[in-house]
């Protein structure tokens, strides 16, 4: 599929538009600093003691306390039952002194451990999980037999590292099914899909190295590029060109100061940016890391098994062969119903990681039964019902985006990702949107700096197999008419 050039959102969004949000966060940190300085003022908060540097009090914990604070009740919401379809959301106080605690029903009630019911939750439709192909949900046929017979046989843990004890027969053929599912040699699997990035990154590239980077690249790809020790440079989102003279004048200046050739060069990419739903111009960046020889390191984790005809991720959209990618990561978090991730190219590659990534060695592996449910996974992607699940994936997510784009809204990424971000911007609209969609009862996520740049709020939408179409229908119906009430048309706007 053709990449489609974009253009970058701060020069398509409306000026009035950006004027005011700024101004909403700057009313924000006014009153936040007053009402602080009052506080402790009043002796309502507690002052620090003499000789010692605040251990708290710096900028993140200011906004944390009077912007996040104040809405928490949109974020981290606790649920009961399976992140399927439907989600059932646990009833909360409004938020106080920064925290949303349980309503006192819900609370006595787990004390007590009593089944919930109806009154303790409510339920909504879920447009908040990773749940892309459906996997999260119990009950499927193949899936729950396999996890519970490998429960039986293996136990819920290996108490133990990969290297040391921890890797089990059901490990070792996960790995094979990875890589024949993608295409390459070998692969290796890890507990936590976070820590590939965060641990794997530093066992490639070290002092000497260069990192060459998305700019708005996951915070787990932040983290071991940071702990790598490598120098880190950072390309605009997306731009092709923007790379190439990256590239070019680091290997003409070399390292800094001593102008020394870079001992290897490793460019980053993801396959679908998990704030903007936008896929990656793989077959541009191959072209890039050919003509010069650097190394591709590409990020699967929302790719892998929702992206593609046969959910082979972005290889297969963009029609490039993954032999051509030197390092392939994905995750297990999301098409698989799952958790844990895993690295894959060659066989000497792998074996060399594997040696010596620290997640092998200091950290327990992934739980048996989880291997179970993305080998059944796998199984059922492989099958007609496989095929049959990604196609719902794609028109479910395509529908969603088609209609919320028709109708003004600001949608930015692409047709064939599950990730659907509409803008919100302004700071008080993140909390009216978020509690008036909770009202109708569709659960989103919604997203705010500093996880995004100041401008550009959003909701995330991610859609799943699971979802019928009656039910996107519904909740398109539903945002656009809160959508309505907040004025978040400013696609409509814009181009009006």
């Amino acid at each position: 599929m053709p990449h489609v050039k974009r253009v970058p959102i701060e020069t398509d969004i409306n000026i009035a538009i950006q004027l005011t949000t700024y101004l909403g966060y700057g009313i924000l940190t006014v009153v936040g600093y007053i009402r602080d300085w009052f506080a402790l003022f009043m002796g309502l908060m507690p002052s620090t003691p003499k000789g010692y540097a605040p251990i708290t009090r710096d900028f993140e914990e200011f906004f944390r306390r009077r912007m996040y604070g104040r809405i928490t009740d949109c974020f981290n919401n606790p649920i009961t039952g399976p992140a399927s379809g439907t989600i059932k959301c646990l009833n909360r106080e409004p938020p106080k002194d920064g925290l949303c605690l349980l309503k006192p029903d819900v609370l006595s009630a787990l004390e007590a451990n009593k089944p919930l019911t109806k009154d303790h939750y409510t339920e909504c439709l879920n447009l908040s999980s990773y749940n892309y192909l459906g996997f999260g949900q119990p009950g499927h046929a193949v899936c729950e037999k396999n996890v519970l017979a490998t429960l039986r046989e293996h136990g819920c843990s290996t108490t133990a590292a990969p290297l040391y004890g921890g890797n089990t027969d059901v490990h070792q053929r996960l790995e094979r099914v990875v890589a024949d599912f993608i295409g390459v040699e070998d692969s290796m699997i890890f507990g936590m899909g976070w820590g590939v990035n965060a641990t794997a990154i530093p066992a490639l590239v070290g002092k000497g190295c260069l990192i060459i980077s998305d700019s708005i690249n996951h915070n787990s790809i932040v983290t071991g590029a940071r702990l790598s020790g490598a120098k880190i440079k950072t390309f605009h989102h997306d731009d092709m060109a923007g790379l190439e003279r990256t590239v070019r004048e680091s290997i003409i200046s070399g390292q800094p100061r001593t102008h020394r050739p870079w001992a290897k060069i490793l460019i980053i990419v993801e396959g679908v940016y998990s704030m903007e739903g936008e896929v990656c111009d793989l077959k541009s960046v191959v072209e890039i890391k050919k003509k010069y020889q650097c190394y591709l390191y590409l990020d699967e984790a929302h790719s892998i098994g929702a992206v593609g005809k046969t959910g082979r991720g972005v290889c297969e959209y963009a029609g490039v062969d993954p032999k051509e990618i030197d390092i392939m990561m994905g995750t297990f978090t999301k098409s698989f119903g799952a958790i844990g991730g895993y690295i894959a190219g060659n066989s000497e590659l792998v074996d060399a990681i594997r040696q010596v990534c620290a997640s092998q060695m200091f950290s327990a592996g992934l739980s048996p039964p989880c291997c179970s449910q993305v080998l059944s996974a796998f199984a059922v992607i492989d099958s007609a019902e496989g095929e049959e699940r990604i196609r719902r994936l794609h028109e479910n997510s395509d529908l969603m985006r088609r209609e919320l784009t028709k109708a003004g809204l600001y949608i930015v990424g692409d047709y064939g990702s599950a990730v659907i971000p509409m803008l919100i911007c302004q700071p008080g609209k993140i909390a009216c949107t978020a509690r008036r969609l909770f009202e109708r009862g569709i659960a989103v996520v919604v997203v705010g700096f500093p996880a995004v740049p100041i401008l550009f709020s959003r909701i995330r939408f991610c859609v799943s197999a699971n979802h019928t179409k009656e039910q996107i229908e519904y909740a398109v119906r539903q945002i656009k008419e809160v959508a309505n009430t907040t004025h978040l048309y400013y696609r409509k706007k814009v181009l009006g």
